[in-house]
C-alpha cells in the first residue's frame, strides 16, 4: 500500500466514524475501568506469601503470549472465531498506518489505535472472573487477585505501549532508547511484506524472541 492509497483509506474510515465519537472518553474509560479494578484487586490481597506472588510475574508472562498469539494467529490469519478482530486489524489498523506515515492526525483516529471499549469489559467478565474463580477453589483468594492484577496490568500495559508507537513523530518516545526500538520494532511490522510474518509482541517481544519471529532493522532516514 503507498501512501496515496493509504490516505484515501484514512478519508474513508473517518467518513464512517460516528459524530458523536470522543477519543477522550474513549481511552479515560477505558483507563478508568482498569485502574479501579487493579486497585480494587490490590485491596483484596493479604499478606501474600512468596510463591503467591509468583503469580504476578506468571501472569504478565501468559498476557505476554496471549498478546502474541491472538496478534499473530488471529489478527494476521482469517478465522471463523477472529474474524472481526482480523477485519479490524489487517483491515482497518493495518490500511490506516503503514510503516512510512504511523502517526495519528486527531484525537479521533484515536478509534483506529486504542481497543474497543466493550473490550476491557468482556476481559473482566469473560477471562478475569472465570479464571479468578477456578484459582480461588484450587490455591487461594491472594492468588485469584494477584493473577487479576497482572492481567489487568498486562491489558493497560498493551494500550498504552501500542498507543505510544502512534504518537505524533518528535514525542518524547524517541528520546527514550529502549522504547524507541520498541517502537521501531512495531514500524516495521507496519511494512505490508512482513507484517503477517515477523513483530507480534507489542509491549516486550519475549516471545518473538523465543518463537524466531524477532525482525530488526535500524530505522529509515526521513
Amino acid at each position: 500500500m503507498n501512501l496515496k492509497a493509504m490516505e484515501n483509506y484514512r478519508t474513508k474510515y473517518r467518513s464512517e466514524v460516528g459524530r458523536f465519537y470522543n477519543g477522550w472518553v474513549h481511552m479515560l474509560s477505558v483507563a478508568i475501568v482498569g485502574i479501579l479494578a487493579i486497585s480494587y484487586f490490590i485491596s483484596q490481597v493479604n499478606q501474600p506469601t512468596l510463591l503467591e506472588w509468583l503469580t504476578l510475574p506468571i501472569t504478565i508472562l501468559c498476557v505476554n503470549f496471549a498478546e502474541y498469539a491472538a496478534h499473530r494467529w488471529l489478527g494476521h490469519v482469517r478465522t471463523k472465531i477472529g474474524g472481526l478482530f482480523y477485519s479490524r486489524h489487517t483491515g482497518d489498523h493495518h490500511s490506516f498506518f503503514i510503516e512510512d506515515n504511523m502517526p495519528y492526525q486527531s484525537v479521533r483516529d484515536w478509534r483506529v489505535v486504542l481497543f474497543p471499549t466493550y473490550l476491557i469489559f468482556a476481559f473482566l467478565i469473560g477471562l478475569i472472573l472465570p479464571m479468578g474463580a477456578l484459582l480461588y477453589f484450587v490455591f487461594s483468594a491472594n492468588v485469584t487477585f494477584l493473577m487479576a492484577i497482572g492481567g489487568i496490568f498486562g491489558y493497560l500495559f498493551y494500550e498504552v505501549m501500542h498507543f505510544s508507537y502512534h504518537l505524533p513523530n518528535g514525542s518524547f518516545v524517541e528520546k527514550v532508547p529502549v522504547w524507541r526500538e520498541l517502537r521501531q520494532l512495531h514500524n516495521l511490522h507496519h511494512r505490508r511484506s512482513i507484517m503477517a510474518k515477523e513483530n507480534f509482541n507489542i509491549t516486550l517481544p519475549i516471545f518473538d524472541f523465543l518463537l524466531g519471529t524477532l525482525y530488526w532493522e535500524k530505522p529509515r532516514v526521513r
